[in-house]
């Protein structure tokens, strides 16, 4: 359906991203999303121009290898529908790792949520045998990133690298303790994400050197500035501009690739290759 001025609707639904799907990209995300919506027969309006494109809109679209368990997308369609049957048909036809939470209609002409983003908590989930970890190594790792006020970290974007701080980013970082019977450390970890100066949990992992272990990154939830009780809760907090994080000339940080083998890869121990199938025994 083109982009016209028949009546329209705009419904959030609220989901989980499994860990079926997790390695998929933003991209493939879309195109699964836009399959589902076409298989629940829903009426997706389509913007007009030379390669239409559904009115879907992600928050925040999830990295590679994160998985999330409410995630917001906004979808727009003509004619209307009944919410619950919206809901019904969406929930018969999203594959396997995707779980939809719950749909509710909001007003056309609302604020898309992207702009109103201010952080996000997630789950770090490393999955060892008893012992390979110990206790006291992940509590003192812990402190000694809190402790830091400057953690280089490098990124690239569009084939360019840079070399930014990644410490005042991340608000908070606990170990939660171990679960024996599942064999996983959980870590909680609160992270600023604004435009320009978002934490990645993937990046604290590795700044914690634990990166070599089987992990599940998990977002529990994102924050929003036009949500009072979030932006109560986000308040504490300082805000970090993007121009604050950039490293003076000539600082180069740690990139998530090429890293030396750290404790986890020492003789001895199980291969990442072997932790990484524990996720999916």
């Amino acid at each position: 359906m083109t982009d016209t001025h028949e009546a329209r609707q705009r419904v959030r639904v609220w989901y989980a991203k499994g860990e079926s799907i997790k390695f998929i990209s933003h991209h493939d995300e879309f195109r699964l999303w836009e399959r589902a919506l076409r298989r629940a027969d829903l009426p997706l309006l389509y913007k007009q121009g030379f390669n239409p494109q559904p009115h879907l809109q992600f928050a925040a679209p999830l990295g590679v290898g994160i998985t999330g368990r409410h995630e917001p997308l906004d979808i727009v369609l003509s004619p209307p529908l009944p919410v619950a049957e919206v809901a019904a048909r969406l929930r018969a036809k999203v594959p396997p790792g995707v779980l939809v939470h719950s749909v509710e209609e909001i007003p056309p002409t609302g604020e898309a949520l992207q702009p109103w983003i201010v952080g996000a908590d997630y789950t770090i989930l490393l999955h060892t045998a008893p012992g390979e970890l110990d206790d006291a190594l992940l509590a003192e790792r812990i402190a000694g990133f809190l402790k830091q006020a400057t953690i280089w970290r490098e990124r690239e974007r569009k084939g360019s690298r840079y070399t930014y701080n990644l410490r005042p980013l991340v608000l908070e970082l606990a170990a939660l303790g171990y679960d024996a019977a599942h064999e996983e450390h959980s870590i909680f970890l609160r992270v600023q994400m604004r435009n320009g100066a978002t934490g990645r949990p993937d990046e604290v992992v590795d700044a914690l050197g634990f990166d070599d272990f089987a992990r599940t990154l998990r977002r529990e939830r994102i924050y929003f500035a036009n949500q009072p009780a979030d932006a109560a809760l986000m308040a504490q907090y300082p805000v970090v501009q993007q121009e604050e994080l950039a490293a003076p000339p000539g600082v180069r940080g740690v990139s998530l690739r090429g890293r030396e083998p750290n404790l986890s890869t020492q003789a001895g121990k199980r291969t990442l290759n072997e932790r990484a199938g524990d996720e999916f025994d």
